[in-house]
């Protein structure tokens, strides 16, 4: 059975059919998957039963799994490169509240260049992660934005040992696990050159380029400019696997129901 491409919607998106997820990827299947990759930036499997190791190995396809430790919440999972988002593991990490529009990593000098999820356990009331493109963002802008953006870099920060993911951080009491990086407001792809907007309001402590002022009123303007593009908005049911391009996407976690069992089982790409 050949692979195809059912695209999600007209920016970003597709649900993959005809992969057979239990065997090795010869050489011609793992092309066609990366090429769909490329093209896409995000690739959904819906209704599968899949193992840890046979996670990994799909996501092996599209890069070098890289766990990065630091996250204080939570015991190392026990499968190699596999981390859990969960409400209910011991070993679980980042398992409630809402999370807004970001990309992860990018206060590492080598953000993560994929991510993938594997619903195991979805909130009988519902839950939902949503995506849009940063090229739609940047192609969202005007002529006078862009040109301001492209010569700004923010510099990103987290701290690690923080309890409140969704706080914007700034340079006071940070702890040894903090991390900066200092990362350009527009990235171009190495391979295609296209542009995309890297957007992240609550790591972004600090800019070089312009003042601290100005920096906060352009990420203002370019956060207004990317609530009109195009979202894939996915609805998590169990057995459905979601990896996408972190370089090239955003993505947001709604919010959900926390005293219900949610546990997505994550592995991290560079």
């Amino acid at each position: 059975m050949p692979i195809t491409f059912t695209p999600l919607t007209n920016t970003l998106g597709a649900e993959v059919h005809g992969v057979n997820l239990h065997e090795p990827f010869d050489d011609e299947t793992s092309a066609v998957l990366r090429k769909g990759f490329d093209e896409y930036n995000l690739l959904l499997i819906r209704g599968v039963d899949i193992s840890a190791p046979e996670q990994s190995r799909y996501g092996e396809v599209f890069g070098r799994i890289e766990v990065r430790k630091g996250i204080a919440t939570g015991a190392v999972a026990q499968e190699p490169g596999t981390q859990y988002i969960s409400n209910t593991r011991a070993d679980g990490i980042l398992g409630d509240g809402e999370l807004k529009f970001h990309q992860d990593h990018l206060f590492h000098e080598e953000p993560l260049r994929a991510l993938m999820l594997y619903a195991m356990e979805i909130p009988d009331s519902g839950s939902q992660t949503k995506w849009r493109s940063g090229n739609a963002i940047y192609e969202a802008l005007s002529a006078d934005l862009r040109a301001r953006a492209e010569a700004v870099k923010c510099l990103h920060v987290f701290d690690y040992d923080r309890k409140d993911y969704s706080v914007e951080v700034g340079f006071s009491n940070l702890s040894a696990n903090a991390k900066t990086a200092l990362q350009p407001l527009v990235w171009r792809s190495p391979a295609t050159g296209k542009p995309a907007v890297w957007v992240v309001r609550f790591s972004t402590a600090d800019f070089e380029g312009v003042s601290h002022g100005e920096g906060e009123a352009l990420l203002d303007e370019i956060w207004q400019a990317a609530e009109s593009v195009e979202e894939y908005v996915h609805e998590w049911k169990s057995g459905d696997l979601l990896i996408w391009n972190n370089l090239a996407l955003q993505h947001a976690r709604m919010p959900f129901n926390a005293e219900e069992r949610r546990t997505l089982r994550r592995t991290p790409l560079l």
